[in-house]
């Protein structure tokens, strides 16, 4: 389809949506973009981002997933995406943003063949966290608009890689690390009801529960059984070098404990050294076995706190099809202010239909792909880090946990 005509059927389209009296507040444009890879680097000087550019024999592709696994698992450098996009008429007069989730690694904006914005470059990725413009003076209202949009990935993952990918008029979608909802979600209100758990009230590891996991070698250090304590009502894992060995706690409730679906919750104290780091995580007994999530399994990070990346930042992440074509969505971050002082809530929803991540009871994403729909297990570990990270680590430390819990619905 030329973009002449492109133009007529989204002008049409858009009619018929005119008859509506209520606007929407944003728009998903997250699928169906035209997408050309730019080897050569020519589609500046050949005007890509140009309405009256004939992109009808590129390829189409969705936002949300990297191009890798869209057809393109070679790709690195430029690529281009390109889509038609109907503005409503009543949004004349406010403010309007597009924000992309995150873009890997680095993309230049244009609407309507102007170029907008610019984000990344020098080595600053855009990857891991979402960018926002406002783009009200740029867009015809009651109009079709061109959004075109130049990507420089720098090596593996690339594209528009991560949602949301939205036009929005609501500004509270442009303020970064704020929830979802400020509602605190009560699992059982939510028609959940506790079906495991462990207090950690006794005086040692609850072996028909926990087991110590991995013990040997791991990265630059060692899961030790002695790096485990239970006492004063809390579990204490913890991160200490002797005899030049860096020792670390991890358990797992593999083989004791598996579910499928449910509200995963723990209360804890984060370590303050920079190095190993905290983590509260859901694993799959099959995930090496297959790329199909849904079948294999998710590796879900309900939490990773990394203190070199912020005092104030948790990170959550999704991997799923270990081995050479292992995928990964995230980190998706979360930023609470003085979440490294006290104790704090990590939890996961997770459903049939989506993940849901939230601290201290409130829910600040939601991911809909790469569900697993079978049984995984809890882990709680103090992550050893590679050689380089343990320079500059203040040892001894502990990751304290006050409660597991596993919420059902009933």
């Amino acid at each position: 389809m030329r973009a002449s005509v492109r133009v007529l059927v989204l002008l049409a389209v858009f009619a018929v949506g005119c008859t509506s009296s209520k606007a929407p507040q944003r728009l998903d444009i997250s699928q169906n973009w035209r997408f050309a890879p730019d080897e050569a680097d020519r589609g500046l000087a050949e005007k890509w981002f140009a309405e009256d550019f004939d992109d009808s024999a590129w390829d189409t592709l969705d936002a949300g997933v990297r191009w890798e696994d869209q057809g393109y698992p070679k790709l690195d450098g430029v690529a281009w995406y390109r889509k038609w996009v109907a503005i409503p008429a009543e949004w004349k007069g406010r403010n309007v943003w597009i924000k992309f989730g995150a873009v890997n690694d680095a993309y230049q904006l244009f609407l309507n063949g102007v170029q907008v914005a610019s984000f990344g470059g020098d080595h600053n990725s855009c990857a891991g966290r979402p960018s926002f413009t406002n783009v009200s003076e740029a867009l015809r209202y009651g109009k079709p608009n061109l959004v075109a949009v130049r990507v420089d990935d720098w090596g593996r993952s690339g594209g528009l890689w991560r949602l949301p990918v939205v036009l929005t008029t609501v500004e509270a979608d442009t303020q970064l690390y704020r929830p979802l909802s400020e509602k605190q979600f009560n699992p059982e209100k939510a028609g959940y009801r506790l079906v495991w758990h462990d207090e950690f009230d006794g005086d040692r590891l609850d072996a028909t529960k926990w087991e110590v996991r991995g013990v040997g070698p791991r990265r630059a250090g060692f899961v030790r059984p002695e790096a485990v304590e239970v006492k004063d009502g809390y579990l204490h894992l913890y991160a200490f070098v002797e005899n030049d060995s860096l020792k670390v706690g991890i358990v797992g409730t593999q083989g004791r404990f598996e579910t499928t679906y449910g509200y995963f919750e723990c209360r804890a104290r984060l370590p303050k050294t920079t190095g190993p780091w905290a983590a509260f995580w859901i694993q799959s007994p099959k995930i090496a076995q297959g790329e199909d999530p849904g079948k294999f399994g998710t590796e879900m990070d309900i939490f990773e706190y990394f203190v070199s990346h912020g005092a104030d930042l948790v990170s959550h992440t999704l991997h799923w099809a270990y081995g050479p074509h292992q995928q990964t969505s995230g980190p998706f971050i979360t930023r609470v202010k003085g979440i490294g002082k006290g104790f704090h809530t990590f939890a996961l929803e997770w459903t049939p239909e989506k993940y849901a991540f939230f601290v201290d009871g409130l829910k600040y994403h939601e991911y809909r792909r790469a569900v697993s729909h079978i049984d995984e297990y809890v882990i709680l570990s103090f992550e050893p880090c590679d050689r380089e990270g343990l320079e500059t680590a203040t040892l001894p430390d502990t990751f304290t946990v006050d409660y597991v819990r596993v919420y059902k619905k009933k």
